[in-house]
């Protein structure tokens, strides 16, 4: 089995969080995180929406308007000044180049293009409604790519947030080099996940399982397709630390024949100390490693949920 140490799976990026001089005032909006750290496991592909769309640098500011029930992207200033069809065709365009290459896209918050959530929303005068609003960018290109895990760049301040997109990102990329014609890699492509997916309760992960149960070489494709938008919807719930807590329950379930009653209560013990936020996830999972190690079992090896992504990243050190 492939370890994402040794893979760097391909991502889109606003542009201006690599600290490129795209914004309106010819500025930037470096992020060291993705800078320093992202960019030693995962290839970018820059995107500025507004540049790409035939905005200049610099250039007037814009924002979302609801004109006639109808969001459109305007010039601050000046709302025939119109930029959505332009910034439509950049959308489709760019999502049809990346669609099934890229991984994951983050994006940078609040823009009236690229943000994800929380943009600011006005009405055809100029004046705020709300700050729900979605980048035009962005809501048109999730709509086109609903695969693609979007982050944006304040929410990965967050560990648990940041953790789960890079679980995503790096699920997505296994399954970009699975053999779309083969059955036995679609089967022990769910086999490798069930742990991470059994993280996230019991529907989803019992629902996948009935999809791949039923799969033969004729209805493969079908099958392949269902299964993939449910996976990753799944994957996208955020996991409590009772659920991690439950599926290192089951994998210790594997150990009971192995281990002598001080050394289950040891596991135990750390086990509990996560579960009550004494101690991070890394903590536990590095115990049933070593368990792992001085008693393999192949299914818990070939788990996924064990190594998802690389190492050197450590997010589950604060999670």
């Amino acid at each position: 089995m492939q370890t994402p140490n040794n893979i760097h799976p391909k991502i889109a990026i606003s542009a201006c969080l690599l600290g490129q001089p795209v914004r309106f005032d010819g500025g930037h909006k470096r992020n060291r995180f993705i800078t320093d750290e992202l960019s030693n496991v995962l290839d970018f592909v820059p995107i500025c929406p507004e540049i790409e769309s035939g905005m200049g640098v610099p250039r007037p500011t814009i924002h979302l308007r609801r004109i006639d029930g109808e969001i459109r992207l305007t010039s601050s200033n000046d709302r025939k000044i119109d930029f959505t069809d332009n910034m439509l065709k950049t959308v489709r365009k760019r999502a049809s180049e990346l669609q099934g290459k890229i991984s994951g896209f983050i994006v940078q918050k609040k823009s009236p293009s690229c943000g994800m959530e929380r943009v600011t929303l006005s009405n055809a005068e100029g004046n705020t409604v709300d700050h729900k609003g979605t980048g035009l960018f962005t809501q048109h290109f999730m709509q086109l790519c609903p695969l693609v895990p979007v982050e944006e760049d304040g929410r990965l301040n967050d560990p648990v947030l940041r953790e789960n997109f890079l679980e995503r990102v790096y699920a997505l990329d296994r399954w970009y080099q699975l053999n779309e014609n083969n059955v036995t890699e679609f089967i022990n492509f769910h086999a490798q996940h069930k742990l991470m997916l059994m993280a996230r309760g019991k529907s989803g992960y019992a629902s996948l399982g009935r999809i791949v149960a039923g799969v033969t070489k004729h209805n493969l494709h079908e099958r392949r397709e269902s299964y993939i938008a449910q996976f990753m919807n799944t994957l996208a719930q955020r996991v409590l630390r009772k659920h991690h807590y439950n599926v290192m329950q089951h994998m210790m379930g594997y150990f009971k024949q192995s281990l002598n009653n001080d050394d289950k209560k040891e596991l135990l013990d750390v086990m509990q100390s996560y579960k009550h936020s004494q101690v991070p996830l890394i903590t536990p999972l590095m115990l049933l490693k070593h368990y792992l190690r001085k008693h393999p079992d192949i299914y818990l090896a070939q788990q996924h949920y064990l190594k998802p992504y690389p190492d050197a990243l450590a997010l589950r050190a604060q999670v």
